[in-house]
C-alpha cells in the first residue's frame, strides 16, 4: 500500500472513531468497593467526625454501555441504610424501595441540559469548575466537574459540584455571609466487605 493509501486508511479510521457514539459520563460513584466519606466542615470537632457519612458502592453491574443499577450502602453513627441509583445516558435517578417511583437527581443528557424541576425544586447547570480537593483523586484524574444550583420553593439555595465517576464532591449553601460548604468529600478509597465468620 502506498503513502496515499496509508493516509486515506488513517483518515477513514479517524472518521469511524469520531462517528462512534460516546458513552455518557456517569456522575455518580459506580465502581464496586469504592468508598467515599463526607463531612460538614461547618461543624466543630468532635461533632464533625461524629457526623461523617460513609458511602460504599455495594453492587454495580459491569456491562457494555456503562453501569445501570447501582446499590450504595450509607453508614453513619446513626446506623446503616442502602439506596439504589439508576444511571442512564448521563442521568442519575434515586429509585424508591418499591422499585417503581424514581426521583431524578440529574437528567438524561447531563450536563447538556440547562434547567429541570423535580419535586418542587428547580435545578440549573451553573457551569464547569475545578474541585479544590483534587488531592483525593488518583493521579491524572481530571478535577473539573459541573456545578448545579438547586432552588427550593422555601429555604436557601444550594450548589453541588459533580465529578464523573464520583458524583457529589462538594455542596454549598447560600447564607447571609455568602456560599458556605456544608458537605465535603474528605476521603476516597476502596474497601471490601468483611468475610462472614462461619462455625
Amino acid at each position: 500500500m502506498g503513502r496515499t493509501g496509508l493516509l486515506l486508511g488513517g483518515a477513514a479510521l479517524l472518521l469511524v472513531l469520531a462517528c462512534q457514539p460516546r458513552q455518557a459520563a456517569v456522575y455518580a460513584p459506580w465502581e464496586e468497593g469504592l468508598t467515599l466519606a463526607y463531612e460538614n466542615p461547618t461543624l466543630p470537632q468532635p461533632a464533625r467526625s461524629a457526623g461523617r457519612l460513609q458511602v460504599r458502592v455495594a453492587r454495580s453491574p459491569v456491562a457494555p454501555g456503562g453501569p445501570a443499577a447501582i446499590q450504595l450502602d450509607l453508614t453513619s453513627t446513626q446506623g446503616r441504610t442502602s439506596v439504589n441509583l439508576l444511571c442512564r445516558a448521563g442521568g442519575v435517578s434515586l429509585v424508591a424501595p418499591d422499585g417503581q417511583s424514581q426521583t431524578r437527581l440529574l437528567p438524561e443528557g447531563f450536563p447538556a441540559g440547562d434547567t429541570w424541576t423535580e419535586r418542587g425544586i428547580t435545578f440549573r447547570v451553573v457551569g464547569r469548575g475545578a474541585w479544590q480537593g483534587a488531592r483525593l483523586l488518583p493521579p491524572g484524574t481530571d478535577p473539573v466537574g459541573v456545578w448545579v444550583e438547586a432552588t427550593p420553593a422555601h429555604g436557601p439555595r444550594h450548589r453541588t459540584l459533580y465529578l464523573p465517576d464520583l458524583g457529589e464532591v462538594e455542596s454549598l449553601e447560600e447564607r447571609a455571609a455568602g456560599w458556605t460548604t456544608v458537605n465535603l468529600l474528605v476521603a476516597r478509597g476502596f474497601t471490601d466487605l468483611p468475610s462472614l465468620m462461619r462455625p
